[in-house]
C-alpha cells in the first residue's frame, strides 16, 4: 500500500492490485478502465502482446465538503493510474487528445497536471490534427511533485516509462470534454515513446508530414497562479490558488505567452 495523501492534498492509497483506496470524507468516483482495445488505433505495435488495463481514471475526486466549492469554481480534480509495462517496445501510454474551444474565446481549454508517484513523460504537441504539420513538440520528463501546465491548442499524452504504477492528478474546467478522433486518425502521437536497450527514445510517427525535434520541458513553478513543485495542487487550491486560467483562458494570455515561450 502506497500512501500518497499528502500529495494529493487528502486521504487516499494505491493498493497492491494498482487500485485506490479512497479515506472518510472523500469522493470515491468508480474508476474508468481504458484497456488495450481502446488504445489499439494509437499504438506504433498495435498486433504485439502487452497489458490488458492499461490505466484507471478516477474522475471528480475531493473532499466532499470541496464538491460545491469545485461545481461552483467549473473545476474537476482526476487522478489516473497508469500501469508500468510495455507494448511490444512502446511504453504504456494514455490514448491523447485534444481540448475543445472554451466558450466566448478563441483558446482551447487549458490543464494542469501533478505527479504523485512514479515517473511521467509527459508529450505535448501544438498543430498536426489537420496537415498533420506539427509546430511544436514537447517532452516533459517529471517525478513526484512536478507539476506540468497543457497550454491552450496542445494536444497530449501521458507515458509510463518506469517500473512501478504512475499516479498523476490534474484540474480541468468541468464542462471540458476530450477531442480524441484527431489522435486516432493519425495513429497517435508525432513520435513515440519506445524503449531501446534500456532507454527511453522517440520515434516519429510515419502519419505526420512534420517533426520537429522534440525539446525538453523542465520542471518548475507557477508563481503567477499559485502553483508550486512539490506542494498539492489540490492544496494549492485550497489556499487560493487562482485556478481561473482553466476555465477562462482567454483572460489569462501573459501566462500562456510565459509557458509557450519556454515550451515553444
Amino acid at each position: 500500500m502506497i500512501d500518497i495523501s499528502e500529495i494529493a492534498g487528502f486521504e487516499v492509497r494505491l493498493n497492491e492490485s494498482g487500485f485506490l483506496e479512497f479515506g472518510e470524507g472523500v469522493l470515491s468516483p468508480h474508476p474508468e478502465a481504458r484497456k488495450r482495445q481502446d488504445a489499439v488505433d494509437v499504438l506504433l505495435y498495435s498486433e504485439q502482446a502487452g497489458p490488458d488495463t492499461l490505466y484507471l481514471m478516477y474522475r471528480g475526486t475531493g473532499l466532499e465538503k470541496d464538491r460545491i466549492s469545485m461545481i461552483n469554481a467549473g473545476l474537476r480534480y482526476d487522478i489516473t493510474v497508469i500501469i508500468p509495462g510495455k507494448i511490444g517496445f512502446e511504453y504504456v501510454k494514455t490514448v491523447g487528445h485534444y481540448h475543445p474551444q472554451a466558450p466566448g474565446s478563441s483558446y482551447t481549454y487549458p490543464e494542469v497536471y501533478q505527479v504523485l508517484h512514479g515517473k511521467a513523460h509527459f508529450l505535448m504537441q501544438k498543430g498536426g490534427h489537420i496537415s498533420g504539420e506539427v509546430e511544436d513538440f514537447v517532452v516533459a520528463d517529471f517525478d513526484k511533485g512536478d507539476i506540468l501546465l497543457i497550454p491552450p491548442h496542445y494536444a497530449h499524452v501521458t507515458v509510463n516509462p518506469g517500473s512501478e504504477p504512475l499516479v498523476i492528478a490534474n484540474w480541468i474546467a468541468k464542462d471540458c470534454s476530450s477531442v480524441y478522433e484527431p489522435i486516432r486518425a493519425r495513429k497517435g502521437m508525432a513520435y513515440y515513446d519506445v524503449e531501446y536497450k534500456g532507454q527511453s527514445i522517440f520515434m516519429p510517427n510515419d502519419t505526420y508530414s512534420e517533426h520537429p525535434k522534440p525539446r525538453l520541458e523542465k520542471p518548475r513553478d507557477f508563481p503567477e497562479v499559485g502553483l508550486y513543485r512539490g506542494k498539492s495542487i489540490y492544496g494549492s487550491w485550497q489556499d487560493g490558488a487562482d485556478l481561473g486560467f482553466l476555465v477562462k483562458p482567454h483572460l489569462y494570455e501573459s501566462l500562456w505567452d510565459g509557458v509557450q515561450g519556454k515550451s515553444g
